[in-house]
């Protein structure tokens, strides 16, 4: 009788092994999540992160694909405006910029998205129609390819406005190591916006910027060191977000242009 009670409070029941197991399971869950966002940045751009090691890679083959268009082109990269017969400025926009490098073969919609994409209204283009280009009826591009970040956008890239004299003196092969061309996003005006959908799961910005040498940087200032902008005779700090020359001017701004007019781009944030 002794025995049998000493052998009935040693041994396990099954509801203790089953609740074992849980608590197994759990931990080993919640490991595993803080190592996934540790390694994969998981919607938190962070350097050294596989994200964001994604976003240097799309960055640096977009710029190839640029370069090899300025080799045919006198220097130059694809501009939307140039394309066709007559020049027309007003098509110098975020989604014909890169809805024509995809109809160029340049870069894959896949491409276009960050690792580290946070907003719901941008996600990758599926359907792409190629069989749409007719350059004799001056089609260079899907028109249905979007970069509307309130709506929907196929892209999670800004890049420099196609307007002004930092168009004029930068969208061309100048090898210039000290002006962004292409970028992640950033809040509007270059101001802390935690709200924006710029910012990661971990409340912070952080992003990529590709040079007009090809050298791409990860940053977490909307004024990086090295940039600065001239007023009158001064030199400022530049902020990436905002167009501190204005329109016409030729400080470093990254943004989307939703819209083009005579008078400049028609930026657009998140």
């Amino acid at each position: 009788m002794t025995v049998d009670l000493f052998i009935q409070r040693r041994a396990f029941s099954m509801v203790g092994m089953l609740i074992t197991l849980v608590c197994i399971v759990v931990l080993f869950s919640l490991t595993m999540t803080s190592m996934n966002k540790a390694v994969t940045g998981e919607g938190s751009a962070q350097d050294g992160t596989v994200r964001s090691f994604e976003d240097k890679m799309y960055l640096d083959s977009i710029f190839k694909s640029m370069v090899a268009h300025a080799g045919d082109h006198r220097g130059h990269y694809l501009t939307p405006g140039d394309m066709g017969r007559a020049k027309d400025m007003t098509r110098n926009t975020t989604a014909n910029l890169f809805s024509a490098m995809v109809m160029a073969n340049y870069v894959p919609c896949k491409q276009l998205i960050s690792g580290n994409e946070y907003s719901g209204y941008v996600t990758e283009m599926r359907e792409y129609d190629a069989t749409l280009y007719n350059p004799q009826n001056d089609v260079h591009w899907d028109p249905s390819f979007k970069a509307d970040l309130g709506q929907l956008s196929h892209t999670s890239f800004a890049h420099v406005p196609l307007f002004g004299e930092r168009f004029d003196r930068e969208w061309q092969n100048t090898m210039n190591s000290a002006f962004p061309l292409l970028g992640n996003r950033g809040p509007k005006d270059g101001r802390e916006n935690p709200q924006s959908y710029t910012y990661g799961r971990n409340g912070k910005w952080g992003g990529h910027l590709l040079y007009g040498d090809g050298h791409v940087v990860f940053v977490e200032s909307f004024t990086p060191d090295g940039l600065a902008f001239e007023s009158n005779g001064k030199r400022f700090p530049d902020n990436i977000f905002f167009m501190d020359d204005e329109p016409e001017g030729g400080d470093a701004i990254i943004t989307f242009t939703k819209g083009m007019t005579k008078d400049g781009p028609q930026v657009q944030f998140d």
